[in-house]
């Protein structure tokens, strides 16, 4: 009887486990892409922001930053971990800040704070996920 609980125990584990790992993974891509296209987004309009190709880029921004939050709301739902929220909160945030860059050095800068921050959101579940290694 033992024996078969634990059984479930470390079954239910794993199963966090990579979810966990799917969700953070998840993430991180989601706001990779979501970072390029804000770039995107900030160039096209740099050219022309009444062309065809920027209305594009803005609605490709759009779209990646509901797939970043649709992410974040994922990760959440498989996390306790408020660092690892609060990290991903941050960097979503900061990616979301780029297209608002005021020249190409404020863009250049913008970016470097939403990869920086993406950064240490991925070094600390890197670290969440290697500590509940089963």
């Amino acid at each position: 009887m033992r024996t078969a609980k634990q059984a479930r125990q470390s079954a239910r584990e794993e199963r966090l486990w990579q979810e966990r790992l799917a969700a953070y993974s998840a993430f991180a891509g989601a706001l990779t892409d979501f970072r390029k296209s804000q770039n995107d987004r900030w160039h096209r309009e740099q050219e022309d922001s009444q062309s065809a190709a920027y209305a594009t880029a803005r609605d490709d921004s759009y779209r990646q930053r509901a797939n970043a939050t649709a992410a974040l709301f994922r990760l959440r739902l498989v996390t306790t971990n408020q660092e690892l929220d609060g990290l991903a909160s941050l960097a979503l945030r900061l990616t979301e800040e780029i297209h608002e860059a005021t020249n190409e050095q404020d863009r250049t800068d913008r970016g470097r704070k939403a990869r920086r921050a993406l950064l240490d959101f991925a070094q600390a579940a890197a670290g969440d996920v290697q500590k509940l290694d089963v």
